[in-house]
């Protein structure tokens, strides 16, 4: 099987699998041993939060932890229903139904036209100016594989304070790496479980210190507390504890108020890490460079597809690790196309929203130019 789709799903790493092994066969006797396991896990979970921090150059105070992308939507979205915000929600109009659905009890949903599969800079611009003040988009659309540059949109305009941008991030991180900070985003939300190879129920999000001022969780857990200044394992074994006093013990003012509070996933922890680390391995840079060598091979043989062409922009700046063919005759053509693919042990998606769609074509860092050929020459057969 050549694969083509991690723009579903990625491919845990073999190494990475072999640290899951261990951490599993070794966790019965780690848990029944004297030490207080749970708190060697939230260990764990904090070690990986400080290497996101540092992997998009901000503080670990910025960072929290969620089980995939939906959820952390969801979650910006009810914190800013409940604050003093007015909200007023653009989303462009071939976004993941996540980007949408979790604004659905909102009354203001404005739907930014698109076209081709391109989400023009001027085109957010005016649905701000005119009729939003939250922008909630992916930093790469699904569908088109378009990737928009935030850079583009700050030259038109100066965010207003009320003004708050919510990026769903997860059909580019594992491959292209952003600058939040520059860039001006609120909320980065990702899943860990296309790019980044590691579909083990954990991904994370950026909040930025603007966007934490304002909003506050639905519910406190008890990690949303400060560690009491005795410790956990003092402070669980006092006998002078009591429900009432939780009042004015100290909540956390990070990031990670906006985590469950309960339990962690020290495995989806640990196996997020592993990726993140096999991403810094290869080289981000490469890695990026490699995606860009992959784009212009596939598109210099687009002359051998007949009928065949590209959603998004020919514009190398908007491209991302997603390739969509649309054919001029429709869907069925692309279904053809499609079943023909996936008998030939090549696995990609078919994909459409809003009229437009086609074969997505997912690539990745370890994506071969040699698979890439071989996957031209399967479709102009």
């Amino acid at each position: 099987m050549v694969y083509f789709d991690y723009g579903s799903l990625g491919i845990p790493d073999k190494e990475a699998l072999k640290e899951a092994e261990v951490f599993l066969t070794q966790l019965p006797m780690n848990i029944i041993s004297e030490k207080d396991y749970t708190l060697e896990m939230v260990t764990l979970v904090e070690k990986t939060r400080e290497q996101i921090a540092d992997l998009y150059n901000v503080s670990a105070d910025n960072i929290a932890f969620i089980s995939n992308t939906t959820e952390g939507l969801g979650t910006i979205a009810s914190a800013l229903r409940d604050s003093e915000i007015d909200v007023e929600v653009g989303v462009p109009d071939i976004e993941f139904m996540s980007s949408a659905l979790v604004w659905d009890r909102s009354d203001g949903i404005h739907y930014c036209q698109t076209r081709d599969g391109i989400i023009s800079a001027n085109t957010i611009n005016n649905c701000l100016s005119r009729d939003a003040n939250i922008l909630c988009m992916s930093a790469v659309q699904e569908v088109s594989g378009y990737r928009f540059s935030f850079q583009d949109l700050l030259k038109l305009r100066d965010k207003k304070s009320n003004e708050f941008w919510i990026i769903d991030g997860i059909q580019e991180a594992g491959v292209f790496r952003r600058d939040l900070k520059n860039d001006q985003i609120d909320a980065y939300i990702v899943g860990g479980h296309k790019l980044l190879n590691s579909p083990f129920g954990l991904g994370f999000m950026y909040i930025s210190d603007r966007l934490l001022k304002q909003i506050c969780p639905a519910y406190y857990g008890y990690f949303n507390l400060k560690e009491p200044k005795v410790g956990w394992v003092n402070y669980l074994e006092s006998r002078t504890r009591k429900l009432v006093d939780l009042t004015d013990m100290s909540r956390r003012n990070d990031a990670s108020i906006f985590e469950s509070g309960g339990m962690i996933n020290a495995l989806g922890a640990l196996m997020l890490s592993k990726s993140i680390a096999c991403w810094q391995n290869f080289g981000i840079d490469v890695a990026i460079e490699h995606i860009m060598k992959l784009q212009k091979l596939f598109r210099s043989r687009m002359y051998l597809m007949e009928g065949y062409e590209i959603l998004g922009s020919d514009s190398p700046n908007t491209w991302s690790s997603i390739i969509t063919l649309t054919n001029k005759d429709g869907i069925d053509k692309e279904r053809q196309l499609f079943n023909k693919l996936s008998e030939n042990d090549m696995k990609v998606s078919l994909r459409s929203i809003n009229g437009i769609g086609g074969i997505r074509i997912g690539f990745h860092y370890r994506t071969t130019e040699t698979e890439v050929e071989q996957l031209v020459e399967m479709i102009n057969g």
